[in-house]
């Protein structure tokens, strides 16, 4: 129930993000940018958000950075 309210205040970009990184176990911004269509700058502008709400972590930097869930 808490995951549902959570998921329903969330961007519907963010959602599929988040929902992709638990189906696979890690996202790429790369994986994200194909999935979604959305350009990478958005992409990356929710994924830090994700991050931030503790969602998921980054590993890593620059092109070999992923991110998992926390």
């Amino acid at each position: 129930m808490e995951r549902e309210r959570i998921l329903a205040d969330m961007p519907e970009l963010s959602v599929t993000l988040l929902e992709f990184s638990r189906e696979h176990g890690q996202i790429t911004v790369a994986e994200a940018a194909s999935i979604s269509h959305a350009s990478r700058h958005t992409i990356k502008d929710h994924l830090k958000a994700l991050v931030d709400q503790g969602h998921l972590v980054l590993h890593g930097a620059g092109r070999g950075a992923w991110y998992g869930l926390s």
